[in-house]
């Protein structure tokens, strides 16, 4: 079982590298759900990873770094961000 534990790491690991060269080498937008998909994917593989070693802290980051993921991808398919009003308003970020 530790033998797939570690798998996953490096899986991870390899993900993040690879959205990040990707990325830099702007063959993917940040915004797209190749480049999020791969961030969240890795997100919750190093999750599990650092927390099957008890690596708390490096738990906390994987976590919210998978929970940004998910959040941009809303934020890109809803156009916008909702402002808490009476109206529940939306404003368009995209410009």
């Amino acid at each position: 079982m530790e033998l797939f534990i570690d798998i996953l790491g490096w899986i991870g690991s390899g993900l993040y590298l690879l959205a990040f060269g990707l990325n830099s080498a702007r063959k993917v937008k940040s915004d797209s759900l190749t480049y999020q998909g791969m961030n969240i994917f890795a997100g919750i593989i190093m999750t599990y990873y650092t927390f099957s070693h008890g690596a708390y802290s490096a738990t906390a980051l994987n976590t919210v770094w998978a929970l940004i993921g998910v959040a941009t991808l809303i934020n890109k398919r809803y156009g916008g961000r909702v402002v808490s009003n009476d109206n529940e308003e939306r404003i368009n970020t995209n410009n």
